[in-house]
C-alpha cells in the first residue's frame, strides 16, 4: 500500500517548509507522494515549489482555487480528486510530522477504518524558533518537555502502547487518515462549510455513519503543531455548530456539496 499526504495550505510557505522537510526525514521512503491543496492561488506559492520540490524525496501535487475565503473543505476535495494512492493522510500546513508518521499509518491501516492521532502543541517561543532556524532537532521529547509547549506527553514515542488503554477521542483533521474508497462512499468533505469549523467533524461522524469503523495512533503518528493564535471567533463557532447539528439531524452521509455536486 502506498499513501498520498494531503495538506491544506495557505500563506505560510514557512511553516511549509518545515512540513516538507519533515516529509524528507519520513522512515517510510518511496512509499508516499505529497498533495498540497493550496486554498489560494497565491504564485509565491509555485515559485517555491518550483524552486524547492527537486530536494524532496518524493512527488509533489499542487492544486489550487482562487482566493474566495476560508474554503477549506473545496481545497481538500481538490486535493482528494488527484491523490493517486490507496490510502489518504491529512495533515495541516503548520503540522510537522514525527519521522516514523507515515510508516505507522501505513502499516495499521485497513479496509473500512479511520486512524487518527494527536498532536504535540508547540509553545510561541519554540515555533519562532524552529521558523528562524528551519531546523527540526528541537523536537524530541527531553527538548519539548523544557519548551514552552503543551500536550508534551503526546509526543512520546510507544509504537506498540495497547491500543485498549489509548483515550478515545474524536479525531481533529490535522492528524487522520483513510482509504481513498472510504472517502468516496461519502463524497468526500462537505464544502457547505465556508467558515473556520466543524468540516472535519462532519467528516468523521459522516464515516462512522457510513459503516467505518475507528482506531487511534496516538503515541505511534505524531505530529507537533506549530503556534498561532484562535481563528475561532466565538460567532463563526456557533454557525458552524450549527451547519453541523442540522446535518446531523438530517442524517445524510452522502453530502450533497462534496466532491460531486448533487
Amino acid at each position: 500500500m502506498l499513501a498520498s499526504v494531503i495538506i491544506p495550505y495557505y500563506k505560510d510557505l514557512v511553516a511549509l517548509e518545515l512540513v516538507l522537510t519533515a516529509l524528507n526525514n519520513q522512515s517510510a521512503k518511496n512509499r508516499f507522494e505529497v498533495v498540497i491543496a493550496e486554498d489560494d492561488n497565491d504564485p509565491e506559492t509555485k515559485i517555491f515549489l518550483d524552486k524547492h520540490k527537486a530536494s524532496f524525496q518524493f512527488e509533489i501535487q499542487h492544486v489550487n482555487q482562487e482566493d474566495k475565503g476560508y474554503r477549506r473543505s473545496k481545497a481538500l476535495n481538490n486535493g482528494i480528486k488527484i491523490a493517486k494512492n490507496e490510502l489518504i493522510i491529512f495533515i495541516d500546513g503548520d503540522c510537522i510530522p514525527h519521522k516514523h508518521f507515515i510508516k505507522n499509518y501505513l502499516a495499521e491501516a485497513k479496509e473500512n477504518l479511520l486512524l487518527y492521532g494527536r498532536r504535540v502543541n508547540l509553545g510561541e517561543k519554540i515555533s519562532n524558533q524552529l521558523r528562524q532556524s528551519k531546523k527540526l532537532f528541537s523536537l524530541n521529547f527531553f527538548s519539548l518537555l523544557l519548551s514552552d509547549s503543551n500536550r508534551v506527553t503526546e509526543g512520546v514515542y510507544i509504537p506498540f502502547y495497547p491500543n485498549y488503554l489509548k483515550s478515545k477521542r474524536q479525531p481533529w483533521g490535522c492528524n487522520m487518515g483513510t482509504l481513498k474508497k472510504n472517502i468516496i462512499a461519502i463524497n468526500g468533505f462537505d464544502e457547505d462549510y465556508q467558515e473556520w469549523g466543524p468540516e472535519d467533524l462532519d467528516f468523521y461522524h459522516r464515516l462512522i455513519q457510513s459503516g467505518v469503523t475507528s482506531r487511534s495512533v496516538k503515541f505511534q503518528s505524531i505530529i507537533y503543531h506549530l503556534y498561532h493564535t484562535s481563528k475561532g471567533a466565538a460567532d463563526v463557532i456557533k454557525r458552524g455548530k450549527k451547519i453541523f447539528d442540522e446535518k446531523v439531524i438530517s442524517g445524510i452521509v452522502f453530502c450533497k456539496n462534496g466532491l460531486t455536486k448533487i
